[in-house]
């Protein structure tokens, strides 16, 4: 991910992204920033991420033993940490 403000790199697990609070500072120019899911992001890849889900990697897992029921739960967590995107918390002037 990319500061709103810098346009520098800031890891989603770096020391900076994961204090507590709603806002946070950039590692790089000490403006605030906030984490948010890109809604647009989740949206426009919710309908081929349930379709390899549902003939791709279900039937691959029930196919191991697993049992199935888990694997949407993940696909939902890693669609939306993957859709993170920084955006500016300076209040505006």
């Amino acid at each position: 991910m990319k500061c709103p403000h810098c346009s520098e790199k800031v890891g989603l697990f770096s020391k900076a992204l994961n204090k507590f609070g709603k806002t946070k500072v950039c590692p790089h120019c000490e403006k605030q920033i906030k984490i948010s899911p890109s809604f647009k992001l989740v949206a426009s890849l919710f309908i081929p991420v349930f379709i390899v889900h549902l003939f791709l990697l279900k039937p691959l897992v029930l196919a191991l033993g697993f049992s199935g029921k888990g694997i949407v739960g993940i696909w939902g967590a890693l669609l939306v940490l993957l859709s993170m995107q920084l955006k500016s918390a300076e209040p505006e002037q």
